[in-house]
């Protein structure tokens, strides 16, 4: 293929085709057009399978380096030992689908000494121990547990006895921390390394505007945390699942300081739903898996040191994540009664910085501050003189816990929502109140409750 073919290929765009995909995956034919995010993964599956395939994509155009990396691991796996100049053209995964011989793999630690941690893990593999020793690493994890998917015992065993074990590897953002490796003191194998059996799991492309779920398969394939192959296991078919694996208990006894091989996606899960700091701490992932947004929601609002743990990490990439979760954080200090993340208003104060760590801003003040459970009636109080945007939440809440006296003092419109809430109440007292005070409005009732929050959402997306 000439540079102006090649460039072609890189800058034009085409429609995703079944045929061109599989050929692709197969290691048949390279796609009109590399630009199409399904494809491109397609292409990295065919190249790592198919030794020769596509080599010609290992150009200036290939500006990312994908191609690149893709093309240089299957040279190594075929027992060659490729030209590398930079990371950009230096492949995470060395050794899945197959393993070069073990003097291959000697002669490339030799020229390339940086990846000394990426042949271990290749030894780990395929059962290279006395290469394995020769390599004179620390006791990785990562290596472990890929050691123990493979049944290397011999390798697996050594690391195991080291009284202090290291996390060097990282399969998440496919890196090596040789000058800053993590010391494991409190847990060991903790089930953060995609094993080669994991990468046995692949998933069927499929055309993006079939799918018919936006986010999951927007272009054709499902994303994954782990991706250390770069094609997102993408195959022709989709494999059977494996038989769920039962880590239920796990659920009601400690933790081993190594966890057995398992997926610890329902841990993770069940900790954040809990509020569970030290299990949630120790498992979580770097990135959020599905559902775990939504069970970090619950653990906020149900566990006062959860919600206060949260308060000190750094805010979550999303922006409307972290406004969810900002909201939720300062409804659970409301509910402890806690008003230190909404600062006092004053006429003659001088305007402060916000902190984003102590005090929430505008597009963060929640709604529900009265579940699951209450604060004390002074809490609420001076929350009405602080922060008047939240007045009907606190009407609501007062209702609820049966405050009259507060209630009383509140300046506020009925609402659909307030009316409802009163018709639940045993007391008269609520409906009665807010059928005056829609009098007093014209015989206006809100049809609908906007909060700064959602006030803020609606504005963003215009």
């Amino acid at each position: 293929m000439d540079d102006f073919a090649l460039k072609n290929t890189f800058n034009k765009t085409t429609h995703y085709t079944e045929e061109n995909a599989n050929a692709a995956i197969r290691g048949e034919r390279v796609p009109p057009c590399v630009c199409h995010p399904a494809l491109r993964l397609c292409l990295v599956r065919g190249i790592r399978y198919s030794p020769g395939f596509a080599t010609e994509l290992q150009c200036k155009y290939d500006r990312q380096g994908l191609f690149t990396r893709a093309i240089n691991a299957r040279r190594i796996m075929s027992n060659e030992i490729p030209e590398m100049t930079n990371g950009r053209d230096t492949p995470y995964c060395i050794w899945y689908p197959e393993t070069a011989t073990e003097d291959s793999y000697r002669r490339l630690v030799s020229r390339y000494p940086h990846l000394k941690y990426h042949v271990g893990r290749a030894c780990a593999v395929a059962g290279y121990m006395d290469l394995y020793k020769e390599l004179d690493l620390l006791p990785d994890v990562h290596i472990a547990e890929e050691a123990r998917d493979n049944n290397r015992m011999a390798i697996f065993d050594l690391i195991m006895a080291s009284p202090i074990r290291y996390s060097v590897m990282n399969d998440y953002t496919r890196s090596v921390d040789l000058q800053h490796p993590t010391v494991c003191y409190v847990c060991g194998l903790n089930s953060d390394t995609a094993v080669r059996s994991f990468l046995e799991q692949k998933q069927k492309h499929a055309k993006s505007q079939d799918n018919g779920v936006f986010f999951p398969l927007h272009f054709g394939y499902r994303s994954h945390y782990w991706n250390i192959t770069e094609d997102l296991n993408i195959g022709e078919f989709t494999s059977e699942k494996p038989p769920p694996e039962d880590v239920s208990r796990f659920l009601y006894t400690p933790l081993p300081a190594d966890l057995p091989p398992m997926n610890k996606d329902l841990l993770i899960l069940m900790a954040a739903w809990s509020g569970d700091i030290d299990r949630y701490a120790r498992l979580r992932r770097p990135v959020m898996i599905e559902e775990e947004f939504e069970c970090v929601i619950r653990g906020v609002y149900h566990n006062t040191f959860f919600a206060k743990w949260w308060s000190l990490q750094e805010p979550l990439s999303g922006r409307w994540q972290n406004t969810a979760l900002q909201s939720a954080i300062t409804a659970r200090f409301i509910m402890s009664n806690d008003l230190s993340r909404i600062p006092a208003q004053s006429s003659t104060s001088i305007p402060r910085p916000r902190n984003p760590h102590t005090q929430a801003s505008d597009s963060t003040l929640p709604f529900c501050i009265w579940y699951p459970n209450l604060a004390e009636p002074e809490t609420y109080r001076e929350l009405a003189r602080r922060e008047p945007r939240m007045i009907t939440s606190m009407a609501r809440a007062c209702m609820i816990a049966n405050y009259q006296a507060i209630y009383q003092k509140l300046d506020f419109k009925p609402t659909r929502a307030l009316l409802f809430e009163a018709e639940q109440r045993p007391e008269e007292f609520y409906t009665e109140d807010l059928n005056r005070r829609a009098e007093l409005h014209g015989g206006i009732v809100e049809t609908e409750e906007v909060y700064p929050r959602e006030t803020w959402f609606r504005q963003t997306r215009h």
